[in-house]
């Protein structure tokens, strides 16, 4: 009896792990400040069209690198929504946007979600830059949140 209630323990533990790790299968409920001072939410993204989510910081250089290198291949991305998202202050962000030029590509938003941490505790972010790909149904398809090559990171968008 004392053996059958340890492995139904472990068994609990083992399944609580599994399903911890960012794990969510729907997008964060993110609320964020564009860099044009207007509110966007989850709420607000188109349905029935692919989503890109990314958590970054304005002064990561792997960040720097990973947005070049997206921005490259934006021509085959023109199919998707992309959120880009940091908690850094509104004013870092709209610098990072402002050298970027993310905004004058109408299937972009950039914005911060300041200090609330939502986003960041939600899928249990430890480093820059992170990425949740969803289908057109809101099903999350991958996360990318090792931290490979920027190049790297592009190319499986």
């Amino acid at each position: 009896m004392k053996k059958s209630f340890i492995l139904v323990l472990f068994g609990l533990f083992i399944y609580m792990q599994l399903f911890s790790q960012g794990g969510n299968s729907s997008i964060a409920p993110f609320k964020i400040r564009l860099t044009n001072g207007q509110g966007y939410t989850y709420e607000q993204l188109s349905k029935n069209k692919p989503v890109i989510l990314i958590y970054f910081s304005p002064t990561c250089d792997h960040c720097k690198e990973f947005t070049q290198a997206m921005l490259k291949r934006m021509d085959k991305l023109q199919d998707k929504q992309f959120v880009m998202i940091s908690y850094e202050n509104l004013k870092a962000v709209k610098a990072f946007d402002d050298m970027y030029k993310l905004s004058g590509h109408q299937n972009i938003k950039v914005g911060s979600e300041g200090y609330t941490f939502v986003v960041q505790k939600y899928y249990n972010i430890q480093r820059f830059p992170f990425v949740a790909e969803y289908d057109k149904t809101g099903r999350l398809k991958k996360m990318i949140r090792d931290n490979l090559d920027p190049e790297d990171i592009a190319s499986r968008l």
